[in-house]
């Protein structure tokens, strides 16, 4: 985290880079009795203020909530194939801090941070934009995310030998695509040709900081290895947990149907009614019901890396299923959800990732 020190003033405030749904961190104190503490955030529409009291001469702030908040207009699913896309799963914050004291003097610091939709792990097991092997399954569409601290520009190889550069001019999420035009046989590495690609590690130290590690010229940061011939199965994609879309072909299980009884009731036959008895008669037993298909799907046998890839998807709020492509030859996704349940990492070096799919209500008939 980064410190501002001025006249008895002391902020601690959040690191260049910071995740939504992390602790965002403020804190005010100092040599002076610290009153308040005045926040006000923007991304240059929305804005949000919160006024902090203090407690034992400090006044603590986690904003996270508020961080969230910019991300509510976040439209999933509208990706792009054709062209690289800067992506709305992150955003620059402005801050303006008013810090007060018991004399009612005041001091204003004022910080940029760019906020990530995404969380990290504690510890600094986990790092942020680093080195992935991803798979493309050819003629299925696919994207791959970078987080780009400046301007800066990837180099693009297949099959080893150079093809082409990618140029991004300011910070933010891309998403880059993969077309038909990327004809490599085998696979594309991704390579940081200035530095701007830099991992992200979220520290273990009291004060919860976001750690850069350094970056250098062609440094590689991705492999995506290609598959052919692969069309069956269900093709997914979905958001992990670091903002970036994923994407993997399972293969298809036993699907399962469940039937539920929403009500039954008894509709009487007005025609058949007695003075002495009331209604004999029923028209027939009524029912409402509903269904909900469940599809089991498995990524056979794969390795630790890919295995904790796809373990994101348990967790993803939102996960889509190909539906194949339209008149225009653009993607079509359904909404689908993945089952809650308990998924068991074992320590063999090649292991099936199984997990169920919900697909959406179907629609039915009801009285």
């Amino acid at each position: 985290m980064r410190e501002f020190r001025e006249e008895g003033y002391q902020l601690t405030y959040p690191d260049e880079i910071g995740f939504a749904f992390n602790p965002c961190l403020i804190i005010q104190s100092g040599s002076g009795k610290v009153t308040s503490l005045d926040i006000t955030m923007s991304d240059g529409e929305k804005k949000q203020r919160v006024i902090m009291q203090s407690f034992m001469n400090e006044v603590y702030a986690d904003v996270r909530e508020y961080i969230q908040g910019f991300f509510d207009s976040l439209s999933f699913g509208n990706l792009e194939y054709t062209s690289i896309v800067k992506s709305q799963r992150g955003k620059m914050i402005m801050f303006s801090v008013l810090m007060q004291n018991d004399e009612d003097t005041m001091k204003t610091i004022s910080f940029n941070v760019f906020y990530i939709w995404g969380a990290l792990k504690i510890g600094g097991k986990e790092t942020y934009n680093g080195h992935k092997v991803l798979t493309w399954f050819r003629g299925f569409p696919f994207s791959f995310g970078l987080f780009c601290k400046g301007g800066g520009s990837i180099l693009l190889s297949k099959d080893g030998v150079a093809d082409r550069y990618i140029n991004v001019d300011e910070p933010g999420v891309y998403d880059v695509p993969m077309t038909d035009e990327d004809d490599a046989k085998m696979y594309y590495l991704i390579h940081d040709c200035s530095g701007a690609f830099q991992e992200v590690l979220f520290d273990n130290t009291f004060d919860m900081t976001f750690r850069f590690l350094g970056g250098g010229t062609h440094t590689e940061k991705l492999r995506i290895n290609i598959v052919d011939g692969d069309e069956s199965g269900y093709y997914l994609r979905w958001i992990d947990r670091h903002g970036f879309y994923c994407y993997y072909l399972f293969k298809k299980g036993v699907e399962s149907r469940k039937i539920t009884r929403d009500s039954v009731f008894m509709r009487n036959n007005l025609l058949a009614y007695d003075m002495s008895y009331g209604y004999q008669g029923y028209t027939g037993r009524q029912q409402q019901m509903s269904r909900e298909d469940t599809i089991p799907v498995c990524a056979p046998l794969v390795d630790s890396d890919t295995f904790d890839m796809l373990m994101d998807i348990a967790t993803s709020p939102c996960v889509d299923l190909f539906a194949g492509y339209d008149a225009d030859n653009r993607p079509q996704w359904i909404a689908v959800t993945i089952n809650a349940g308990t998924y068991k990492k074992t320590k063999a070096v090649l292991q099936d990732f199984v997990t169920n799919i919900v697909m959406p209500e179907v629609q039915i008939q009801k009285l």
